[in-house]
């Protein structure tokens, strides 16, 4: 019998552990803090200015390089600057930022799998095109996991 209530008792105590183990993987911040994504680098062109409408009326056509991500992510709210950098969740595309010798060191890496490492920070202006910006100091492609 006391065999017995040792197993009920860790039964419970393990489906009790097993409940409050967070499922999802915690929510990134922004600037300062250093951040590594994950995902394929894509090249888009949108509308500049004046209008930020259509480059076939006239709008100067303007370049960026988005990381499609892997897996969704959120955001946690920048408490010193929450309008700029809000809480965001379901991020699945990130807006990079880069210096122009970094696009001519990295145009290789479009469309592959890539890892970006930098800091992010929250869409402000009409030049940009994702809820969330990473200016990037590191870009690498993928390291292909063996089958």
């Amino acid at each position: 019998m006391t065999a017995r209530i040792v197993w009920i008792v860790l039964g419970i105590s393990l489906g009790t552990a097993l409940a409050q183990t967070p499922t999802r993987r915690s929510c990134l911040s922004y600037e300062p803090a250093v951040v590594k994504l994950s995902g394929t680098l894509a090249r888009k062109t949108f509308p500049g200015p004046p209008n930020y409408e259509n480059i076939h009326r006239g709008d100067r056509p303007e370049t960026y390089w988005l990381l499609e991500l892997s897996q969704p992510v959120c955001v946690n709210e920048d408490k010193s600057e929450p309008s700029l950098n809000p809480a965001r969740k379901g991020i699945r595309t990130v807006q990079l930022v880069l210096t122009a010798d970094a696009y001519k060191r990295y145009r290789r890496l479009v469309g592959k799998r890539v890892v970006a490492t930098g800091t992010l920070f929250g869409e402000h202006t009409a030049h940009h095109h994702a809820p969330v910006l990473l200016t990037v100091k590191d870009l690498a492609q993928a390291k292909m996991a063996l089958q």
